[in-house]
C-alpha cells in the first residue's frame, strides 16, 4: 500500500550580459554656421552570473482505508558567483553629468562581487478522504509545507486545502473550492540590494533581511461534461484570489528583470479563465478560452498594475482531418492577448504606466500520422515494436504581424 520515490536533480546556469551602446547629437541654427551644442551618452556593462542548484528528494504515497497519504522531504544546495560591472556616462553641451568640476562622474553605475552558498530543507503531509454525503460525492483534501531557508534563517510553515463535490444527480459536473497560504522564496536576483556611497556610486549588497513573498489564495472552480451534436465536450471555468504581502517590486529593463531586492509592499491578483474544448470535428480536439484578470501592486504610496497584468487573453485552437483521409490533420491557432504593463527603468512607476499593444498570433499546423490502420508498411514486421509515428509542420505567424517584445529607452 506504500509507494517510494528517490529523485536527484540538478542544473547549472551561465549567464552573460555584455553591452556598449554609444549615442550622440548635434543642434545647430539653420541660420547660423556655429554649432549651438554637442552631447553623446554610453552605456557599458560586463555581467557575469554562474549558479548551481543540486536536489534530493524523497516522495511517498500510502494508502490506509479511504485515506491516500502524500508526503515528502527534499533538500536543495545553492551556489552563486555573481560579478556586475555597469555604467551609464551622460556629456551634455560641454560637461558631463552629473557636473563635478574636479573628477569625471557618471550618471548611473552597479558593481557587484559575491560568491555564497545556501541551503533549502523542505518537508510536506498531505491527506486526501473521499466519502458520500450531501446527495453526492465530497473528496477532501489538506496538508501542510514546511520549509527553511538557511540564508535569512526563515522558517515557514504554509497549510493548505480543497474540497470537490460530485452531486449523484448531476455526475458530469464537478464543484471545486481551494484555498491556502502559500509562499513564494525568492533566489538570488530578488535579494539583490543597490546601495549608494556619497559619491553616487552603487554596489549590490546581499539582503539578509529578505521575506519570503506571501499569498492567501481562494480559487473557486467547475468542470462540466456534456454532449452536443452527439460528440463529446467539456466546459471549465475557475474564479481566483490572491492577495500577496512582503511583496518584491520589479521592472523589466529592455528583456533584463530588475527586482527591487527588497520587500516593499503589497500586491493582489484576481480573474476568471474559462476553456471549452470537445470535439468539434469527430475525432478531433478543439478548444476556445476566455481570460479575464487585473492585477496591482502598491508601495511607497502608488498603486499601479503589476508587469504580468494582461486584462484579457483570448485563445482559440482548431483542427481538422483532410477530406477523406484522416491521417493528415490540419490545426488552426489564434492568440488575442492584452499588452502587458512597463515603466521607466530609471523612474519606475513614480514616471508613470505604460502598455505594448495587443499580442496578436495565428498559427498553421500540418501533420501526417502513420500507424497499423492507416499505413501498410506500418503493418509489416519490421515495425511492430513501433505503435504509431507522426511527422508534423507548423508555420508561426502566419500572418507576419508584428509585436511588440520589449521596449528601450533611450536618454
Amino acid at each position: 500500500n506504500t509507494t517510494l520515490s528517490l529523485m536527484a536533480s540538478g542544473f547549472m546556469t551561465d549567464e552573460k550580459v555584455t553591452y556598449d551602446i554609444a549615442g550622440e547629437y548635434w543642434m545647430d541654427q539653420a541660420t547660423n554656421v556655429e554649432q549651438q551644442s554637442v552631447g553623446s551618452y554610453a552605456e557599458h556593462a560586463r555581467n557575469s552570473l554562474e549558479a548551481s542548484v543540486l536536489a534530493l528528494s524523497l516522495r511517498g504515497t500510502t494508502q490506509i482505508g479511504a485515506n491516500r497519504l502524500n508526503y515528502g522531504l527534499s533538500a536543495q544546495l545553492e551556489t552563486i558567483d555573481d560579478r556586475i560591472g555597469e555604467w551609464e556616462r551622460r556629456d551634455s553641451a560641454g560637461y558631463s553629468l552629473p557636473r563635478d568640476e574636479e573628477q569625471l562622474r557618471v550618471i548611473n553605475n552597479l558593481h557587484a562581487a559575491y560568491k555564497g552558498t545556501s541551503s533549502r530543507l523542505s518537508a510536506y503531509f498531505q491527506d486526501t478522504y473521499a466519502w458520500n454525503a450531501l446527495r453526492g460525492r465530497l473528496t477532501f483534501q489538506a496538508g501542510v509545507r514546511l520549509s527553511y531557508w538557511s540564508f535569512n534563517e526563515e522558517l515557514l510553515l504554509s497549510p493548505r486545502a480543497s474540497l470537490r463535490y460530485v452531486p449523484d444527480s448531476h455526475p458530469s459536473l464537478i464543484l471545486r473550492l481551494a484555498t491556502g497560504l502559500y509562499y513564494q522564496s525568492p533566489f538570488y536576483k530578488e535579494y539583490r540590494l543597490g546601495k549608494e556611497d556619497a559619491n553616487g556610486n552603487k554596489m549590490v549588497e546581499m539582503n539578509r533581511n529578505i521575506k519570503s513573498q506571501r499569498s492567501v489564495q481562494v480559487v473557486l472552480g467547475s468542470d462540466y461534461t456534456f454532449q452536443a451534436y452527439n460528440r463529446p465536450f467539456k466546459f471549465t471555468a475557475e474564479a481566483y484570489y490572491k492577495g500577496i504581502s512582503n511583496y518584491v517590486p520589479y521592472t523589466v529593463d529592455n528583456v533584463q528583470i530588475r527586482y527591487a531586492g527588497e520587500n516593499l509592499g503589497t500586491a493582489y491578483v484576481t480573474g476568471i479563465d474559462t476553456k471549452l474544448f470537445g470535439a468539434f470535428v469527430e475525432g478531433s480536439d478543439s478548444w476556445l478560452s476566455l481570460s479575464l484578470m487585473q492585477s496591482k501592486e502598491t508601495y511607497n504610496g502608488i498603486t499601479t498594475p503589476r508587469p504580468t497584468e494582461q486584462r484579457y487573453g483570448i485563445g482559440a485552437f482548431f483542427s481538422d482531418f483532410w477530406p477523406g483521409n484522416d491521417a493528415y490533420k490540419v490545426y488552426l491557432r489564434g492568440v488575442f492577448n492584452d499588452g502587458l504593463p512597463f515603466y521607466s527603468p530609471r523612474g519606475g512607476r513614480a514616471m508613470g504606466t505604460f502598455r505594448t499593444p495587443a499580442y496578436k498570433r495565428i498559427d498553421l499546423g500540418a501533420e501526417r500520422v502513420w500507424n497499423a490502420d492507416n499505413s501498410k508498411f506500418m503493418s509489416r514486421k519490421s515495425w511492430r515494436h513501433i505503435r504509431e509515428f507522426s511527422l508534423g509542420l507548423d508555420f508561426f505567424n502566419l500572418l507576419e504581424i508584428d509585436n511588440v517584445n520589449s521596449y528601450y529607452w533611450v536618454t
